[in-house]
């Protein structure tokens, strides 16, 4: 591999963040008298929120209120997140030997511009990534490449020498579809099987990813 940039997924890669997201849609559905079960909710990992509510619909059709859902859903995330949200191991000290490198960072990630200013406030990151490629930027998100095919564009950097750090099954189809190399870290899923037989990489943390460069 000839590595000239390395693509950060945010939720569940670089943030504990999956954990939250998935308490606050199954509480949000329960305050209707619904269940959104654990294996469900699994379609939803790494999906942009439009697409993860098209699911929704598409389960409970006209026995879930959708305005409601959503002011519960955020109502209870935002409390959640103002609490703090934490770094997952290794990233600091990943992102530091990048940079040492001069290797190129971008953050390609299925969440809002605000949410991942949210999630950085205060730490002067997200300025340090060199293409910001968030879900108002891409109208077919993952599982569909168009996210890292844009931060390649964007970075002038083929899809061929970039490197993709992923949790999530469908960051990681959407990775490889791309034509780019992608490790993955799991954080709520295993690696599904065609994931595994085409990732360069399954390790434990993002503090196993520097071998890789």
């Amino acid at each position: 591999m000839n590595i000239k940039a390395v693509l950060f997924d945010m939720d569940g890669l670089i943030f504990d963040t999956e954990g939250l997201y998935k308490k606050s849609w199954q509480h949000a559905v329960s305050e209707q008298g619904l269940q959104l079960s654990d294996e469900y909710y699994k379609k939803f990992i790494g999906v942009q929120d439009a697409g993860c509510e098209r699911l929704l619909q598409m389960k409970f059709a006209q026995q879930l209120d959708m305005p409601r859902f959503r002011l519960a859903r955020d109502r209870m995330l935002e409390a959640e997140m103002d609490k703090g949200i934490a770094y997952k191991n290794g990233f600091k000290e990943l992102f530091a030997v990048l940079k040492s490198a001069q290797l190129k960072c971008a953050l390609v990630t299925s969440s809002a511009l605000p949410k991942a200013e949210h999630h950085f406030a205060g730490s002067g990151y997200i300025s340090q990534f060199d293409a910001l490629i968030t879900a108002e930027k891409v109208e077919n998100g993952k599982p569909a490449p168009d996210c890292y095919l844009m931060a390649s564009e964007q970075l002038g950097i083929a899809a061929a020498e970039c490197l993709v750090l992923e949790d999530s099954n469908n960051g990681m189809r959407a990775a490889l579809d791309a034509g780019c190399y992608a490790v993955m870290v799991p954080d709520l899923l295993p690696p599904d099987a065609d994931v595994a037989e085409r990732a360069v990489a399954v390790v434990a943390s993002l503090a196993d990813v520097e071998q890789f460069l």
